[in-house]
């Protein structure tokens, strides 16, 4: 299992056309093979937002991981476009 994270700092003024891109991006990587996902957003900063959800393998995480930073529509919504688009991917770390 492998667990991921997507970070990035909304442009404030498009935060309505974000969150209705969001709804769609969600159901996009359910597709690819996330699982548990959700979106959480800054309680002190507004705008920051996390993604995370989980997936199988490495493979599924690159596919969603290239989608996302190819994903023109959303990172235009981006304070500082795909460059600001932080995607991380973690593994369960065995002793």
């Amino acid at each position: 299992m492998i667990t991921v994270f997507i970070e990035y700092k909304l442009i404030l003024e498009k935060r309505g056309e974000t969150l209705a891109l969001l709804a769609e991006r969600e159901s996009v990587s359910c597709g690819l093979g996330a699982r548990q996902y959700r979106c959480l957003e800054g309680c002190d900063q507004p705008g920051l937002f996390v993604e995370t959800f989980e997936v199988d393998s490495l493979e599924q995480y690159e596919q969603i991981k290239q989608w996302r930073l190819e994903d023109e529509a959303f990172c235009a919504c981006i304070a500082g476009g795909a460059n600001k688009l932080n995607i991380w991917a973690f593994a369960p770390v065995r002793p």
